[in-house]
Order: C-alpha cells, then sequence, then structure tokens
C-alpha cells in the first residue's frame, strides 16, 4: 500500500511538472508575443534612428560656425629694423596670433531645409515599413499556429484511430479463438494499427519542429510546449474584389511608405536646384594679437581688433554641373512611381486570389463535414454487415481509413480557412 501510495504521488509529480511545460496560447498572445521579440522590426527601428541622426546632421549645418585659433611664431633675427628719416620701426620677432570667428550661413539655395523637410517624410515612410513588416511577421505566425495545430489535432485522430483498431483487434481474436474469423483477419488488422503507427511516429516528429520552430517565431527558447486553440468561424467577404482593392490602397502601409517617398523626392529635387544658387554668409573675426597687423606703427603689445562682413559665393560652373544631379534625382522620383504602380498590381491580383481562397476554403469545410457524414454511415453498414458476416474485412478496414482520412480533411480545412482568411486581412493591410 506505501508503495502505491509513492506511485500515485510519483505520477502526479509528473502530471504537474508535464502539465507546467504546456503553455494555451492564443493567436493573439503570439502576434504580440512575436512583434515584441522581431528582430527585424527591431532592425527597422534602428534604421528610424538613422533619419533622426540624419535630420540632426542637416540642422546643425544651419547653424554658425564658431572657433577659435592661436599661433605662436619666432621671426629670424637678420632682417634690420625699418628707418625712415628719423623714423623707426623696430622688428618684432616674437609673434602672438589669436582669433575667435564667426561665420554664419543666410542663404544656402534652401537646400538644408528641403533637405529637412524630406527626412521628415522618410521618417513617416520607414514607420509604414516597420508596420508592413510587423504584418509579415504576424502572417509567419498565422502559418507556424495553425501548422501546428493540425499536427495536433491529426495526432489526436490517430490516438483515437488507434485505440478503435485496437478495439478491433481484441474483437477479430475472439473471433478467431471461436472460428468466426481468420487469423489473416487479424493479421491485416494488425497491420492496419502499425501503419497508424508509423504515421503517428512521422507526425510527432512534425509536431517537435513545429513546436521549436513557432518558439523560435516568438522569440522564446525553444523548451515551451504550445497548446493551439480551434480557429474560430470564418466567414465569407461580402464586398466584392473592387471594394476590397480600394481597401487594400487605403490600408497597405507599402503604398503608404511610397506615397510618402515620393513626395521626399520633390524635396530631393528642390534641394539639388539650390546648387544653382549663391550662398550668403555673415562673417565675423575678432583678433587679440601680438602685434596686431591693424594697429600702426606695430608694437609688442596684445591689442584687439575686430571685423564683420557678408560674403556671397556663386560657383558658375555648378550652373551645368547641377542639371545632371537634378536629372538624377528626377529619375529616382520616377523610379518610385513605376515601383509604386507595379506594388499597386500587385495588391490587385493578391487581393483577388485570396478572396477566391477564402470563398473555396469555406466550402471545403462544408463538403469535408458531409464527407464525415457519408463516411461514419458507411462504417456504421459495413461494421453491421461484417458482424453479420456478408461483407469482407477489407471494406469495413478501407471504411476506417475513409472516415480518419474524411475527419482529417475537416480538421486541415478549418486550419487552411484561418489561414486563408488572414493572408486575405494581410492583402487588405489590416491584419489583427
Amino acid at each position: 500500500m506505501k508503495k502505491l501510495g509513492i506511485y500515485v504521488i510519483g505520477l502526479l509529480f509528473i502530471s504537474t511538472a508535464y502539465s507546467q511545460e504546456i503553455k494555451k496560447l492564443t493567436l493573439e498572445e503570439a502576434f504580440d508575443l512575436a512583434t515584441s521579440t522581431s528582430k527585424q522590426i527591431k532592425l527597422e527601428q534602428l534604421k528610424l534612428k538613422n533619419i533622426d541622426f540624419k535630420k540632426a546632421q542637416t540642422k546643425y549645418a544651419m547653424l554658425p560656425i564658431i572657433g577659435v585659433s592661436s599661433s605662436y611664431t619666432r621671426l629670424s633675427n637678420n632682417i634690420p629694423d625699418f628707418e625712415f628719416g628719423a623714423f623707426s620701426i623696430p622688428q618684432i620677432l616674437n609673434q602672438y596670433n589669436n582669433r575667435a570667428y564667426i561665420q554664419q550661413p543666410i542663404f544656402q539655395g534652401l537646400k538644408n531645409w528641403n533637405n529637412l523637410k524630406g527626412l521628415d517624410l522618410q521618417k513617416k515612410a520607414a514607420n509604414f515599413d516597420i508596420q508592413k513588416i510587423s504584418d509579415d511577421t504576424k502572417w509567419n505566425i498565422v502559418q507556424a499556429y495553425y501548422n501546428l495545430y493540425k499536427l495536433q489535432q491529426t495526432n489526436n485522430l490517430l490516438d483515437s484511430n488507434i485505440a478503435q483498431t485496437q478495439v478491433r483487434i481484441d474483437d477479430l481474436t475472439k473471433f478467431k479463438n471461436a472460428g468466426l474469423a481468420l487469423n489473416n483477419d487479424v493479421m491485416r488488422a494488425e497491420l492496419q494499427k502499425t501503419n497508424l503507427l508509423v504515421t503517428k511516429a512521422d507526425i510527432e516528429s512534425s509536431i517537435e519542429t513545429a513546436n521549436f520552430n513557432l518558439n523560435i517565431y516568438l522569440g522564446l527558447d525553444g523548451t515551451t510546449k504550445f497548446e493551439i486553440d480551434n480557429p474560430t468561424s470564418i466567414l465569407v467577404e461580402n464586398d466584392s474584389v473592387p471594394q476590397l482593392i480600394t481597401a487594400a490602397y487605403s490600408n497597405r502601409p507599402e503604398l503608404k511608405a511610397q506615397e510618402l517617398r515620393i513626395k521626399s523626392a520633390d524635396y530631393s529635387i528642390k534641394a539639388s536646384k539650390s546648387s544653382y544658387m549663391p550662398t550668403i554668409n555673415f562673417l565675423g573675426n575678432g583678433n587679440y594679437n601680438n602685434p596686431n597687423q591693424r594697429m600702426f606703427p606695430p608694437e609688442a603689445k596684445f591689442k584687439a581688433t575686430w571685423d564683420v562682413g557678408i560674403s556671397l559665393n556663386w560657383n558658375l560652373t555648378n550652373l551645368y554641373t547641377t542639371h545632371t544631379v537634378v536629372n538624377d534625382a528626377r529619375n529616382q522620383k520616377e523610379q518610385l512611381k513605376l515601383t509604386t504602380e507595379q506594388i499597386k498590381e500587385g495588391i490587385q491580383m493578391e487581393t483577388n486570389a485570396n478572396y477566391q481562397a477564402v470563398k473555396v476554403a469555406k466550402l471545403k469545410i462544408d463538403l469535408a463535414q458531409r464527407s464525415i457524414e457519408q463516411a461514419t454511415e458507411n462504417k456504421r453498414i459495413l461494421n453491421n454487415r461484417f458482424v453479420a458476416q456478408i461483407a469482407i474485412l477489407n471494406d469495413v478496414l478501407e471504411a476506417d481509413v475513409l472516415l480518419y482520412q474524411a475527419e482529417t480533411n475537416l480538421l486541415n480545412a478549418k486550419a487552411d480557412a484561418a489561414i486563408a482568411y488572414y493572408k486575405l486581412q494581410k492583402s487588405l493591410g489590416v491584419i489583427k
């Protein structure tokens, strides 16, 4: 009795430990985990920071340039003092030059201003890129999630069929012992069970692989076992294909990103045109030199002077070379526009195909349910006929296989319908 108690406690411990390894996972939880741990999303967020750095660099280019310089020079003493009659200017051998300066850009053809506007639009486009990657991540999760669901449910069906086959083997063994069945009949039933066990081994291996892959997608260590929810009922969209395409055009993040990049290209063209124009700068200098060259006669003393002014620079060669730069910027914009049209064409075909797939998936569920009813009735009739010894065992075993296939087709159809539905959502840009 004591050993039995220890055995029961051991089983309870093992059962508790095993249950702790199983995590019931909803699709929404999987979405949240995957998007929060996605390395690709984090990479895109770092790229977003690059745009902020470029904006900061552009802003700094609009700030004044402030600096200081200092130098000391010792002149040779082999030059005589300058003398003009009674007037004499001595040579000052120690030269100290200290200068503080400022240069403030006033006008640069609006180059930096246009670059800032373009970068603002690029940042908004990059946010839509992150949204697209988030949707792609969710789509990968949908496939991995329902692939694991199909495998787990198939394994459950196999367990049920193996148990039923074992009951049939036990019944046939009794019939054989009573002289009502042949030994070959028992062997055929055992062969069917063996085939099911082989299939189960393959399915369980696939479950381990699919479970591990889902762990990786979710940013986990690979050891968590998941229990997958049943797919929710899928309704066929009532909207027509043109309406769905219009909705996709409004929602798809890559289209929104392209539209922003085209607008950003306009600012790039304007920024490139700035080279046609002159640049104007405010200049200011403060000098504290010994001797100060602006003082006459020069003395070996530190004296301060200052100067301010405005400079205009106009590189006339740029009037020719900038034309090529502007054309390149315009060419980049045309490429963006053509790429956008290609994306739109792809969205049209994708949306239509996924809409049709949802309708077919719904039809397959109805057909699979009908086939289960037919296979169940077929199995019942053949079982009765076999008991009455007016049907052969092969027909009964085939009926078992047909029912198993029908049940497998139904669970696959439900999972495939869910996958088709989320794929349609992805094509509409609203996967959630």
